[in-house]
């Protein structure tokens, strides 16, 4: 009797020895053999002294280059060189008369008078342009700090150039006298005439304080692309 017993309680103890075992396995499938432990989230490391004077080095360079001083600003403006703001088109006659001269030189009196049939004449026009601008080379800057104010002292506007298109010419009238002729130098000296005419009336209408304007405008326009609108109060004046 007490065998039969023994081996019951053996019988039992397998039994719940393998259920165990059973829901061990069980356990493991459903889980997928993940762990059930969170991983640690990576720790950030603490900037080194030597990172946090670099950055500042960094922020201060980059301060720095937000100052502009009179001396950029200047040397900016300088870099412009000879600048044209303004132009003037015009259309010129020009003409040229010669002929051959009779002269006499008797006791009681002179004789000096032109030969008929000997005058050789021409009579053309041409079209061109006269600019006029600022030679930034010479522009001076004063920045106030203080007072939030940018002086720039620019020179005075000038004729830079007369420009004669050479297909534009038109001829009106040509004479061909006797014994005289148009000579290369009698046509340099009209185109040169025709130059200082059309320079003259172009400064009559204004060219040069169309062109200290605009030069203003340019000025103005240049400090305020650096500076920002409303930071500084920009005052240009010209070289008398």
């Amino acid at each position: 009797m007490k065998t039969k017993i023994k081996k019951d309680l053996w019988f039992y103890v397998i039994v719940l020895a393998l259920a165990v075992a059973i829901l061990c396995i069980f356990i493991r499938i459903v889980g997928g053999g993940k762990s059930s432990r969170a991983e640690a989230p990576e720790a950030t490391p603490l900037p080194t002294p030597e990172v946090v004077i670099q950055e500042k080095e960094v922020e201060r360079i980059v301060e720095v280059e937000k100052v502009f001083t009179a001396v950029m600003i200047r040397d900016g403006l300088r870099d412009l060189g000879e600048l044209a703001t303004e132009e003037y088109y015009f259309t010129e006659v020009i003409s040229h008369s010669t002929m051959l001269e009779l002269k006499m030189d008797l006791r009681l009196f002179q004789i000096n008078s032109a030969l008929p049939l000997t005058e050789s004449s021409f009579l053309a026009s041409y079209d061109g342009v006269v600019t006029a601008g600022i030679d930034f080379t010479g522009v001076t800057v004063e920045k106030n700090d203080g007072t939030k104010e940018i002086l720039v002292t620019l020179p005075a506007a000038k004729i830079l150039h007369v420009d004669i298109d050479p297909e534009s010419f038109r001829l009106y009238d040509e004479k061909k006298g006797l014994g005289t002729r148009i000579t290369v130098e009698d046509y340099n000296n009209a185109l040169t005439q025709l130059e200082n005419t059309a320079s003259d009336k172009a400064v009559e209408r204004g060219l040069l304080e169309k062109a200290d304007e605009n030069a203003r405008t340019v000025v103005r326009n240049f400090i305020l692309s650096l500076l920002g609108p409303g930071e500084y109060t920009v005052r240009i004046v010209s070289q008398s």
